[in-house]
């Protein structure tokens, strides 16, 4: 259940590492990449906490701050610009403490809610990435997302953590909702958790933050014993990612369990209008999952591989879903769009090699066309690669 406000900085917790992973380990590709686009970069922490646990451990602020310094100390890109930001309503002063031996930053004291439109409505034309990992729900609002994806930034990124058992507790309190799985709830670690109460009020809250009153249906499933609390968090995500997807187009999900068979609690969601981003963080939530499930193992086998899902997964099952998905594209698709797409639709059920080395099968039993660009290396030999980048481009058509 929720913690006391001043402990929960004086130990970094599991979760907020695993958290802290998926950020560091995709921000690492994300600034090497978006570097060489020539624009300036405006990275923000929108609740950045205190920059730096009590036992020593960094949090997300000096992480990203870290990352930026190397990728800047390597980069061949011209005049690079990266700006920092971090918002906090409580520890804007320890920031300034833990931070300032770094530059190019700013530390903000107040809401996220309060500042972030103000933050961005200068950054026109920029690259701006968002890190939103909130106390509590409410700061969650779903037309924030939707201003944010308006079209003036040369690119956009969100990487949210949505405590999605939080956000039914909340609903089942503001419908006057029993909530059977207290007993789900125990291992959640919030810093500061929201509560809601029955009223007019709340449901209009939570239907800012779901972006709808959709929810509205699930709680009622739920109290009918229709499903369950965890299908309920499972038909909640699903429906709160299909809407996040009105303003952005690639929206995946990565649900976060340290037990083996355990139902998510929070789940971390990364939206973008870019397929590069999204094969990025497919990637990045792909190697995140494997570190859970050593986690969740102890680093012993299982009989049966699952994936993120904790669906049973093999090679013939995920080929079956490939050949599903590609085999619509009667017409050429940059394998880029068309991979992204799947990704969205399936979730992080395999990495991209995997995929990749599914379609070279596919190309070989003459099922797709695979047409690249450049056709041949110097040599005069037909190219191979499986992925676009500056000066190579892979279209692929299914044939019929």
């Amino acid at each position: 259940m929720s913690k006391k406000n001043d402990d929960f900085f004086k130990e970094k917790k599991i979760w907020s590492t695993v958290k802290d992973n998926l950020l560091g380990c995709y921000l690492q590709p994300y600034f090497s990449k978006i570097l060489l686009t020539g624009k300036p970069i405006i990275y923000i922490d929108c609740f950045a906490g205190k920059g730096k646990f009590e036992d020593g451990n960094p949090g997300s602020p000096i992480i990203a701050l870290d990352i930026i310094k190397e990728r800047l100390d390597v980069t061949t890109a011209k005049s690079p610009y990266v700006e920092a930001n971090f918002i906090d309503l409580n520890y804007a002063e320890d920031l300034r403490t833990n931070l300032s031996k770094y530059s190019n930053i700013r530390i903000i004291s107040g809401k996220f809610e309060d500042n972030i439109l103000n933050l961005l409505k200068s950054k026109n034309g920029c690259n701006v990435f968002l890190y939103i990992d909130p106390y509590g729900i409410k700061a969650l609002q779903s037309s924030f997302f939707d201003d944010f994806s308006n079209g003036q930034f040369n690119t956009i990124e969100l990487l949210i953590n949505l405590n999605s058992f939080g956000f039914i507790r909340e609903a089942c309190r503001a419908m006057g909702v029993k909530f059977k799985e207290d007993d789900v709830l125990k291992d959640i670690i919030e810093y500061d958790s929201t509560k809601l109460d029955s009223s007019d009020k709340s449901i209009l809250e939570l239907n800012e933050i779901a972006g709808g009153d959709y929810w509205q249906a699930i709680i009622h499933d739920y109290k009918s014993n229709i499903i369950n609390g965890y299908e309920a968090e499972g038909k909640f995500v699903d429906l709160y990612c299909q809407r996040m997807m009105k303003s952005y187009k690639y929206v995946l999900n990565l649900p976060l369990r340290l037990k083996e068979g355990q139902q998510p609690k929070y789940r971390m969601i990364h939206a973008t209008q870019h397929q590069a981003g999204c094969l990025l963080m497919v990637d990045n939530m792909y190697c995140r999952w494997e570190a859970m499930r050593e986690i969740q193992t102890g680093g012993q086998l299982s009989f049966f591989e699952t994936n993120v899902k904790e669906e049973i997964c093999d090679t013939d099952t995920l080929t079956d879903d490939v050949v599903e998905h590609f085999s619509q594209y009667s017409r050429s698709i940059s394998i880029s769009e068309a991979m992204a797409s799947f990704f969205v639709k399936y979730g992080v059920i395999a990495s991209t090699k995997n995929v990749r080395d599914i379609l070279k099968e596919l190309e070989k039993q003459n099922r797709i066309v695979i047409k690249r660009t450049p056709s041949l290396t110097p040599q005069g030999k037909p190219t191979k690669f499986m992925e676009e980048k500056k000066g190579q481009s892979v279209i692929v058509r299914w044939i019929k």
